[in-house]
């Protein structure tokens, strides 16, 4: 077998593809499962690499700098494989994001909030948070086990969320309980 170095670009990712078949098809269940799981982390440490590296790029020379880039054939593959680059489907992925934040939207609306993107760019979701949820201390923690949850599971390609900061001043969240109910929900007065 030839070496890494030897080979054509095209051929590398077929022998790679090889390899990992092989190690998935041994028959050994702890083999399987750890190949997967080495697959997996060398999928996420190259996908957040490449994706801070765009957004490097897009900065300091510009989304046409990024265009040309894609028109090499073992660049565009490689960002190809992480969806990264220029979009070529921008539409496809809006639809994606806010089906993901259709499915947190009542949550947020129940606590008097609402969530706008203000873009989507290579696996990076940014966000403002309205209403009750500006300046909530409570927001945090709602986009980051809610909305990142729901993206990863709709979007292959998501990397993070970015929100843009509170305007307004810190505030604990609304009592759910009582505005829902009239009741309130809590220890019994004594």
């Amino acid at each position: 077998m030839a070496a890494p170095e030897e080979l054509a670009y095209s051929d590398i990712l077929n022998r790679a593809a090889e390899l990992a078949s092989g190690l998935l098809e041994c028959g050994d269940q702890q083999i399987c499962a750890d190949t997967e799981e080495l697959l997996d982390w060398l999928d996420a440490y190259h996908r957040e690499g490449l994706g801070r590296l765009i957004e490097m790029v897009r900065q300091w020379r510009g989304e046409l700098f990024l265009e040309q880039a894609a028109l090499d054939p073992v660049v565009g593959d490689l960002l190809a494989t992480y969806g990264l680059g220029t979009d070529t489907d921008a539409t496809a992925v809006d639809r994606v994001v806010q089906l993901a934040l259709d499915e947190v939207r009542p949550y947020i609306h129940s606590h008097g909030g609402e969530v706008e993107v203000l873009s989507v760019s290579d696996g990076v979701v940014s966000l403002r948070m309205h209403g009750n949820c500006n300046g909530c201390t409570a927001s945090d923690d709602t986009v980051t086990r809610r909305i990142e949850a729901a993206l990863r599971e709709h979007w292959i390609d998501f990397r993070r969320v970015d929100t843009e900061q509170h305007t307004a001043e810190p505030h604990p969240p609304p009592n759910i309980g009582k505005a829902a109910t009239g009741l309130s929900i809590g220890p019994r007065p004594s």
